[in-house]
């Protein structure tokens, strides 16, 4: 027997299973094989795409994901138990001759035993390769529908990060014109309920990136249609009401509400970024005084809230957001009305 076969054969099985159940099972992110797998199938698209986030090609990048990491762990639980049945000749029989099977025989064996197609034209000779036919069967059945099911959860948390996109759009094209479509001409009191809709879907959002990290490559090339700008575009809004000191008595409480869901967003992002957010370039400042000629008059000068050390840092990690998804500022304030 060549144990050094076992040996590699157990440790691929080992890692590709031990990389299954922390991305399956786990709510922190996925594992660490497919992690790096996934960042790197993302670098590639986003280089051949040349970092523009209004680049087609992007759009394929988060199915391509799916599809790689599927494939990588069928073919290692696959490799690893091939391997293993390697270590003897006789491990797994002919069932008809008896005759000991070919490496290529052994392959197809390993791969309808982990898929439980038992077609039954091969079998395990001893009580130790039968034990370990039916222990892998049973875990290629359970390791591969967990990983068709979590990838069904995904699309689903794909498809509340649309709705957000889509939410925000409808309120308004830049902050500032979130903020005019909310007045009614003396309160923004009809922002409340959007406000706490919106907090609730950036909660679960938050939830659903911490759990399905693979949901940020999932890339719209239509800067109106994708999550990132949408986030950076509300959280811009809200700075702009907190700054302006609403007094609006039904406003605040919604309004605490969704600071509090973008401050979970941008915590929850910010160890994920590959650009320091300290070398970010200078965000721009919003021209507040588009609101000022359409009568929503604003307390303070915006420019003393924007330029805050704590606001600058928190614009300048969106700014990495931003430019780590191929987008800028623009895709935030539209035209050169929109800033200073």
């Amino acid at each position: 027997m060549s144990y050094l076969y076992f040996l590699a054969g157990s440790l691929v099985f080992i890692l590709i299973a031990t990389d299954i159940i922390k991305t399956v099972f786990s709510t922190r992110g996925g594992g660490a094989i497919s992690e790096k797998l996934t960042q790197a199938i993302w670098s590639s698209f986003f280089f051949c795409s040349r970092k523009k986030g209004s680049a087609t090609l992007l759009e394929y990048a988060g199915p391509t994901i799916l599809i790689v990491v599927l494939m990588f762990w069928i073919a290692g639980l696959w490799l690893g138990l091939f391997l293993m049945l390697m270590t003897e000749q006789s491990s797994i029989v002919a069932s008809t001759t008896q005759l000991p099977t070919t490496p290529l025989e052994k392959i197809y064996y390993a791969g309808f035993t982990l898929s439980t197609l038992g077609v039954g034209d091969y079998k395990a000779t001893s009580d130790f390769w039968r034990i370990l036919t039916s222990v892998t069967s049973f875990s290629g059945l359970v390791f591969i529908t967990s990983a068709i099911t979590y990838f069904v959860q995904i699309l689903s948390a794909v498809s509340l990060q649309n709705k957000i996109s889509l939410y925000v759009n409808a309120m308004g094209k830049t902050p500032q014109e979130i903020i005019f479509n909310g007045h009614n001409g003396s309160d923004f009191e009809q922002l409340a309920p959007q406000f706490l809709t919106l907090s609730e879907m950036i909660f679960e959002h938050s939830i659903n990136h911490q759990s399905f990290p693979v949901i940020h490559y999932f890339h719209a090339s239509d800067p109106e249609q994708t999550v990132i700008p949408a986030i950076v575009r509300i959280d811009e809004a809200c700075g702009i009401l907190i700054h302006g000191s609403v007094e609006s008595s039904n406003l605040q409480l919604p309004l605490k509400m969704l600071r509090a869901s973008l401050d979970a967003y941008v915590g929850m992002v910010e160890g994920g970024l590959e650009d320091d957010p300290a070398k970010a370039d200078k965000p721009p400042i919003p021209n507040l005084a588009i609101l000022e000629e359409r009568g929503v008059p604003l307390d303070q000068n915006g420019a003393t809230y924007f330029e805050q050390p704590q606001q600058a840092q928190r614009r300048r990690l969106l700014t990495a957001l931003l430019r780590q998804d191929g987008w800028s500022w623009r895709q935030i304030y539209s035209d050169k009305t929109g800033v200073t």
